[in-house]
């Protein structure tokens, strides 16, 4: 599994609240693809599509060749979860480029992570806002907390207690929040599958000036909770 930098452009002021029609584009929006990287695991490349309308542009993760089944349900996820941020804008709320979108691609597994930087009117600064998605490359069908361990709140504990051992040593150090590590499907719900475990993007959870905290679980410490079989398709 490599990792693909993809880049997420979204330009403009926003000035008017903005509605998709059932193909996730306005009806003068288009959509075109961009970049592809080299074909890769499973018979996936990493690829991007921009969805474009009045007033903005986004490069959304996107996948090409592998299974039907799989390609189409990560690319309409991505999509949709592009198209959440696009029905928010108003006349007061702004997208602006984000930094250090991916896609990972293994031989059973396909994840992806959408990087927006959103300003409110009065903010004090630009924060980021984060979507994930991991879709199943055998079943074509997306991975949720729910799909990985056999006792959803087990599971969330045991994330809990590793990111109590993990976040400190990144640059939030011990200053914090310690609701943002609670065991709360919200606090974890963005994830990504990797060969060296799962990579779970906190957010802002200490200083503004720490940035976005992202911390990688070994998959070997969440053992006694995984669903039988499961490690073999996310760490692949």
């Amino acid at each position: 599994m490599r990792k693909f930098a993809a880049a997420l452009a979204i330009a403009g002021m926003m000035t008017a609240s903005l509605t998709a029609c059932a193909a996730g584009l306005e009806s003068n929006a288009s959509a075109q693809p961009v970049a592809q990287a080299p074909q890769h695991a499973g018979g996936f490349s990493a690829a991007s599509v921009r969805l474009e309308g009045p007033g903005y542009r986004i490069d959304v993760p996107q996948v090409t060749g592998g299974s039907d089944a799989a390609r189409t349900e990560f690319n309409n996820a991505m999509r949709a979860l592009a198209q959440t941020w696009i029905d928010r804008v108003e006349t007061t709320f702004t997208l602006e480029p984000g930094h250090g979108q991916v896609t990972y691609i293994g031989t059973r597994v396909v994840s992806g992570l959408l990087v927006v930087s959103t300003y409110g009117e009065g903010a004090a600064h630009p924060n980021n806002a984060y979507e994930s998605h991991v879709t199943n490359a055998d079943t074509g069908a997306a991975i949720t907390l729910r799909d990985l361990f056999t006792d959803t709140q087990a599971g969330l504990n045991a994330l809990a207690e590793q990111a109590a051992i993990e976040v400190p040593k990144t640059r939030a150090g011990d200053t914090y929040f310690k609701s943002g590590i609670e065991a709360t499907e919200f606090n974890y719900r963005l994830w990504l599958a990797t060969p060296g475990g799962m990579e779970i993007h906190l957010g802002e959870i200490a200083s503004h000036a720490a940035g976005d905290i992202v911390i990688t679980v070994p998959w070997s410490k969440l053992d006694s909770v995984l669903k039988p079989g499961i490690r073999d398709i996310v760490s692949s």
